[in-house]
């Protein structure tokens, strides 16, 4: 049970810390309003209930711009970054209004609101579209999301707007995203999704097209049972509860069934899922060729793949020729590749 402080107290906490820099939160209700306190959380620092008194509330806090702040009374949420300036939290309308009015809080309404208005137009765009034109316009959203967000970390490298940013962000340029990653700042970078994704990143580029396989072994199978055999391999990691996985299998059945023969073959690595839930969709989606079973985080962190499905194309050396292939390019690079 969280522990009810006044401002005072809070206050007298964060002088015995040495703190040099707060955010001074004032709480105001509508006049109906019958909450009696409010719950303040700033990132990993402060999550303390204060009292409410006469329709408001005043608290300072740590200032912390590298993680997001909420405040919650009245059956109501509020998030907002505690970035040193006066804030209102005003929970008759449900928003928080800094006295900077070009700092960090300002970013983060700009970026929900861009990417509210964004998803909307595209689901608009989407529902108007025939199904020829609908592949199109994902391509050009996706360039355009992309675009916006790399903008974005450039332009936050220093604050939790990066972050939001930056986990939403999916490039095929491993190097690119290295670079924005590397760009943060030393405190966003010991975030761990940060941490995570950098790592992940590493792994890619470890594993690289033109880089040689990584073996790894699952419940006494190895991949390279599988890999550097003499055959082309496409190999399909994926999950049954993944529904761009499960949209994929009938580009990889037809694939398999036109080029399957002593050139060529496939696989399938089940990852991040239940044995028996990838027997079930396995029988649905009649995977006739070989698999590797609850594979779970051992591959996917090898060839720092973050989504799936992630289908790569593998040498008859066990050289990695092409990865992150999908839709059409499937077939176009197994076919490339056999005819060379």
């Amino acid at each position: 049970m969280k522990k009810m402080m006044t401002a005072a107290v809070v206050a007298l906490l964060l002088a015995s810390c040495g703190s040099n820099s707060t955010t001074r939160l004032t709480g105001v209700f509508a006049p109906d309003s019958m909450a009696a306190e409010a719950e303040v959380i700033v990132g990993d620092q402060i999550d303390t209930t204060v009292a409410v008194v006469d329709g408001q509330f005043t608290l300072d806090v740590p200032a912390d711009a590298k993680a997001l702040a909420y405040a919650m009374a009245d059956g109501k949420q509020i998030m907002f970054v505690s970035d040193g300036s006066a804030i209102k939290l005003d929970f008759e309308n449900n928003k928080a209004v800094s006295a900077n009015k070009r700092g960090v809080n300002a970013r983060l309404e700009n970026y929900l609101a861009w990417n509210e208005s964004f998803m909307k137009d595209f689901q608009a765009k989407m529902e108007a579209a025939s199904k020829e034109e609908q592949e199109d316009l994902l391509d050009k959203a996706e360039d355009e999301y992309n675009d916006y967000l790399v903008k974005t970390v450039k332009e936050n490298s220093d604050n939790v707007v990066s972050l939001l940013a930056v986990t939403s962000l999916e490039l095929d340029d491993d190097d690119e995203m290295l670079a924005l990653l590397n760009g943060l700042d030393e405190s966003l970078k010991q975030d761990p999704r940060i941490q995570s994704m950098i790592s992940a990143y590493d792994a890619a580029a470890k594993t690289a097209e033109g880089k040689m396989f990584t073996d790894f072994e699952v419940d006494g199978v190895k991949f390279s049972d599988f890999i550097g055999k003499g055959k082309y391999v496409l190999v399909d990691f994926w999950a049954s509860w993944c529904g761009p996985c499960r949209r994929e299998m009938p580009n990889l059945r037809a694939v398999y069934d036109e080029f399957h023969g002593e050139k060529f073959d496939m696989l399938s690595v089940a990852v991040w899922d239940k044995p028996e839930d990838t027997a079930v969709a396995a029988a649905e989606e009649k995977i006739t060729w070989n698999q590797i079973v609850n594979a779970q985080r051992i591959p996917t962190e090898i060839y720092g793949i973050q989504g799936i499905p992630h289908i790569i194309l593998f040498g008859p050396d066990g050289t990695i020729l092409k990865r992150n292939l999908r839709g059409e390019k499937i077939r176009e690079a197994v076919a490339d590749a056999l005819d060379d």
